[in-house]
């Protein structure tokens, strides 16, 4: 979030440390490390935290990683997804 708070499956990770992170993320796939792991961030996120998601995911031996990312406009009712790129297999 634009505090550099991470959330995995919906559930806020107690803190923003790399290796409590990695282990958030260990539990949420359990063995298997193909699935698809979406990060997804708003223009508010500070890059570095996103950078530190996508290290974790590497660490962890993610190999399918795509980010998605939203834009905000004033006049909307809500986010809209408008971009998602993935790691080439």
């Amino acid at each position: 979030d634009e505090q550099g708070r991470y959330y995995v499956n919906d559930r806020r990770v107690v803190n923003t440390q790399l290796e409590t992170l990695k282990e958030a993320v260990r539990r949420a796939v359990g063995g298997n490390k193909d699935i698809p792991f979406v990060i997804s961030a708003d223009g508010r996120t500070p890059h570095q935290a996103v950078v530190t998601a996508m290290d974790a995911a590497r660490q962890v031996g993610i190999t399918h990683l795509a980010i998605a990312t939203r834009n905000y406009t004033p006049d909307a009712q809500g986010p809209a997804v408008t971009k998602s790129t993935s790691t080439p297999r």
